[in-house]
């Protein structure tokens, strides 16, 4: 047999083997994953510590635990470099699945397996898995990119918004969304689902101008719904009554009429069938 046919061969033997033990993975079968890696295999994984060796069923069970039904397991870009009795594989992988207590979730993570040829077969070595980091300076963990981002993340960072900026939980952020293009000409700068498929985990509209974000109730994170009270947003415009007529032409609700007030401005307060308030204000017309 050839050289070529020898690694063809050894890398055919390693896929088996990865896709075997992420089967076990699956479906948490703690010995069976234990079972493909050597006695002295040194993990660098996601969690603390820095680095380890003392993998266990008993570790592994534990964490098992800690999740409602099988696990998602699967990769992308996976490439296996054989040499002799030594094998390495690096791949995008992606672990999802439900926490009992956090709700589902799916990360992408980078990981690398190293291998070696022992009379069993070949073990898995050496596991290291990671994760970039936002480079702004909050050292966050970056959990929410996929193999495909379409960001470019070698262009320059954007200027800092001015703030603050209202962060609005509401009922249903979609349709919060949707209100508010046609009440206020809002942009949609982009919506963010959650992993249910449904609720929208972010949203980030732009009124006049301004920012403006959105997401739904989380309960299950500490972030229930709440009826929003005590706060007015503010639209300062140069055509109030433009602004107005829109608004409640789309819905929003007349809770004090448009009005010269007592600064001299006209000034109004709308609610919107979210709940939230609204307050127009801009400069009286001047009429020849």
């Amino acid at each position: 047999m050839s050289v070529i046919d020898n690694k063809s061969a050894a890398v055919a033997e390693i896929r088996a083997v990865i896709d075997d033990w992420a089967d076990a993975l699956r479906v948490k079968d703690a010995k069976g994953v234990i079972g493909h890696g050597t006695p002295d295999c040194v993990l660098f994984s996601l969690a603390p510590p820095l680095k380890t060796s003392d993998a266990s069923e008993g570790g592994l069970e534990q964490w098992f635990s800690t999740w409602r039904g099988p696990l998602g397991y699967r990769f992308e870009g996976l490439d296996i470099s054989v040499g002799g009795d030594v094998a390495f594989v690096t791949m995008l992988t992606e672990l999802s699945g439900e926490k009992v207590d956090a709700g589902k979730i799916s990360v992408w993570f980078r990981q690398t397996l190293g291998l070696k040829r022992t009379a069993a077969g070949w073990k898995i070595a050496h596991q290291h898995e990671s994760v970039p980091f936002y480079m702004d300076g909050s050292l966050k963990a970056a959990i929410d990119l996929n193999p495909k981002s379409t960001v470019d993340w070698q262009a320059p960072a954007p200027p800092p918004m001015p703030g603050p900026i209202a962060y609005l939980c509401v009922e249903d952020a979609n349709a919060t969304a949707d209100f508010y293009v046609n009440a206020f000409a809002a942009t949609d700068g982009g919506r963010m689902l959650a992993d249910d498929g449904k609720r929208l985990m972010h949203c980030h509209l732009t009124i006049n101008g301004g920012a403006l974000m959105l997401n739904d109730p989380f309960p299950e994170h500490g972030m229930p719904y709440a009826a929003p009270q005590g706060v007015v947003l503010h639209l300062v415009v140069e055509d109030a009554q433009f602004w107005w007529d829109r608004a409640v032409a789309a819905g929003a609700e007349v809770t004090m009429p448009l009005a010269v007030a007592f600064w001299g401005d006209l000034y109004g307060q709308l609610r919107d069938p979210f709940g939230i308030r609204w307050g127009i204000v801009g400069p009286v017309k001047k009429t020849d």
